[in-house]
């Protein structure tokens, strides 16, 4: 108020150096937020099911992709659904989205773990033609197990958490070739 001590805090004040405090926000509304937290509520239970279903489909749909990963190369759709290299791969990228609907409202954490994440995928060589493939398959995958669901608010949702995840993963790609070089 007017005592000497918050006056002279006010004036010592003025002479430091401002910290600049680096807030970084995920580029979606609240309710888009919502939409993406309610769908997942739906396919959480069944994760790693989900999981399974969108690699099959992505590698029904886009074969020579699949021969990027050593542990399924030359291994048929039927016998890839019952492994358990698919079954762990699926658990731990269905974690990886489950992480990033719990951390949609702190921008600096989920943009850390992307970053995090296309850095490990810059040893595959995974490009933008890669994760467009993948959030082709995610589409499919929340359609065929959300049914009626699945709205067009809902796969709106979906897109626009993909292309936020993929262009923080490539970030994070780049960013390493870039070290790479040096």
């Amino acid at each position: 108020m007017g005592c000497s001590a918050s006056l002279h805090h006010r004036v010592a004040s003025r002479h430091l150096p401002s910290a600049r405090v680096k807030t970084i926000a995920v580029p979606l509304s609240a309710d888009t937020k919502n939409t993406l937290r309610e769908s997942w509520n739906l396919v959480e239970p069944v994760k790693t099911e989900a999981g399974k279903l969108m690699f099959v489909r992505l590698f029904e749909t886009h074969p020579n992709i699949q021969d990027t990963f050593p542990t399924f190369k030359g291994v048929s759709l039927d016998e890839l659904m019952n492994s358990r290299s698919l079954y762990l791969h699926a658990k731990r990228v269905m974690t990886a989205v489950e992480n990033a609907i719990n951390a949609l409202d702190d921008g600096e954490v989920l943009t850390e773990s992307l970053t995090s994440l296309g850095q490990r995928h810059q040893a595959w060589s995974v490009t933008e033609d890669h994760f467009a493939v993948v959030g082709e398959a995610l589409l499919w995958t929340l359609q065929d197990m959300l049914q009626s669901k699945c709205t067009s608010q809902v796969l709106e949702a979906w897109t626009e958490l993909f292309k936020f995840i993929t262009k923080t993963m490539l970030g994070g790609i780049r960013s390493n070739e870039a070290g790479d070089e040096k």
